[in-house]
């Protein structure tokens, strides 16, 4: 990455948040909401930057997760939505005033996804507009549906070790008690890493990102190993994720659709779209992408974004 964008550490809620900024001239913001939980995508700025010419795209590194943790070691039980939450909203007041525009967009990936959601039902006249992509609707229906395509594909590879993982996940996934879900799903997230669409690339785009340190590598692998800040975020952020009962918003709300991303299932994610009313909204497919759209297709992901700022 050239050096046109900027790092900062800002006083959020009581911690020191690691922000990276890459500057345009435009009045429009992007809010990058990283998933994981826990797995920063400050790393794949760098990826993104040749795609971002049209607006001011912002990436922080959420309480728990990449430089913020580093900074500040939380602990898992300061860890919850609610001060994820809290979180947001101080960094979206500080972002209207670094920027000096009301003109902020939220795009939330994956557990980002929930963590947006959940932000513009508290605050629905906080942001001019939510893009949703690798969107969460129904944690349950989610796994229920990609278990089966993971557990196919492992498998199919024929390597002893990982199905001897998938094997040892109960056959009624997801439906356990809460400590037996987040071990399960800390394994089956090891596996989807290496499985997923485009996996090999994805790894590959967040190791070479220039900004990624020997301890942003080992806390990264902390993170998809199961330590106790991804065990605590697991709980309460992904267990009984449930937005099917939303049908209302008042928010513009546009969903970006990997067509490979088994997931967050795109076909849950596009019957849920029709249930919904908001003052705009709209449903974007993207070809040759999963569950990781801005890395798997960024120029197709990103010329998305660009159409919906201009019609916003």
């Amino acid at each position: 990455m050239t050096k046109n964008y900027t790092e900062e550490f800002v006083s959020i809620n009581g911690i020191s948040q690691y922000f990276l900024h890459l500057p345009r001239d435009s009045k429009n913001v992007l809010l990058m909401l990283h998933g994981g939980p826990g797995i920063p995508n400050s790393f794949a700025a760098y990826f993104h930057q040749p795609y971002l010419d049209f607006c001011n795209a912002v990436y922080y590194d959420q309480r728990g997760a990449g430089k913020t943790q580093q900074k500040n070691k939380t602990k898992p039980e300061d860890l919850s939505m609610d001060v994820l939450v809290e979180d947001l909203r101080q960094t979206v007041q500080y972002v209207k005033e670094k920027y000096e525009t009301d003109r902020i967009f939220l795009a939330g990936h994956s557990a980002g996804s929930m963590l947006g959601t959940e932000y513009i039902i508290k605050y629905p006249n906080d942001v001019a507009g939510y893009i949703g992509y690798g969107q969460m609707v129904d944690s349950e229906a989610a796994e229920k549906s990609w278990f089966p395509h993971l557990k196919a594909a492992v498998l199919k590879s024929g390597k002893k070790s990982d199905i001897k993982k998938v094997n040892s996940v109960s056959t009624d996934f997801p439906d356990l008690p809460r400590d037996e879900y987040v071990k399960a799903t800390v394994l089956l997230t090891g596996l989807e890493f290496k499985y997923s669409f485009k996996a090999n690339e994805v790894t590959q785009i967040y190791r070479k990102s220039p900004i990624m340190t020997f301890k942003d590598a080992i806390q990264m692998v902390q993170m998809n190993t199961g330590g106790k800040i991804s065990q605590k975020l697991l709980g309460d952020v992904i267990y009984g994720c449930d937005f099917r009962d939303v049908t209302e918003y008042q928010v513009p709300i546009y969903y970006i659709l990997g067509r490979y991303d088994e997931w967050t299932p795109s076909t849950i994610v596009a019957e849920y779209f029709e249930a919904i009313t908001a003052p705009k909204k709209g449903l974007y497919w993207i070809e040759d992408a999963g569950h990781m759209v801005d890395t798997d297709n960024p120029e197709a992901f990103f010329e998305t974004v660009k159409e919906i700022l201009t019609d916003s």
